[in-house]
């Protein structure tokens, strides 16, 4: 360690995932490497931040060879259906990272979440500096913007504001261990 400077631990693999949105050109090795970064979240039980777009079938059935091994994580960004949620919270270790996209006008989350995820298995994030929130939409994001979808969460579960930041700040530090509040 250099003089001054205090070492960081990991706390979390990732971002990792598959994402065949925009092709399936490399999907062997997409497959394979994540198939590695989910031994490496096992071998060293630190949680995966898992990335996944058009890829949720080859994404789980990686996981259920490792599933009684996990030690958790966040599925990144969740836009999916409820049937995509159960599928993603049959993991009990990991939690639906939610963002600006519950936000946007065409956005199913406001109805699917309340009616498929329970408070205790969401996290915010930003996914900065892409997907500001409404309103701010269009700009870059930044950690400020949260409150947009802590508002909107808040109404979508018909709770306060303080609720969705207490439960979702316990969610953080259990499925991270490590950090404090």
């Amino acid at each position: 360690m250099k003089e001054g400077r205090e070492e960081v631990a990991p706390i979390a693999i990732g971002e990792v995932g598959l994402d065949f949105y925009w092709s399936r050109e490399f999907e062997q090795e997409q497959l394979e490497a994540f198939e590695r970064q989910v031994q490496w979240s096992v071998e060293t039980r630190l949680p995966l931040m898992i990335h996944c777009r058009k890829a949720q079938n080859e994404l789980v059935a990686i996981l259920k060879k490792y599933a009684a091994d996990l030690p958790g994580g966040v599925f990144h960004c969740f836009t999916g259906n409820e049937q995509e949620a159960r599928q993603l919270l049959e993991f009990p270790q990991f939690v639906l990272g939610i963002g600006g996209v519950l936000t946007f006008k065409k956005s199913h989350l406001p109805e699917v979440l309340p009616a498929s995820v329970p408070l205790h298995r969401i996290v915010l994030e930003t996914d900065a500096p892409y997907m500001a929130p409404v309103p701010m939409r269009g700009k870059r994001n930044e950690s400020a913007y949260i409150r947009h979808v802590i508002t909107r969460l808040a109404e979508a579960y018909q709770v306060s504001e303080e609720e969705i930041g207490r439960i979702t700040s316990d969610n953080v530090i259990r499925v991270f261990g490590v950090l404090k509040r």
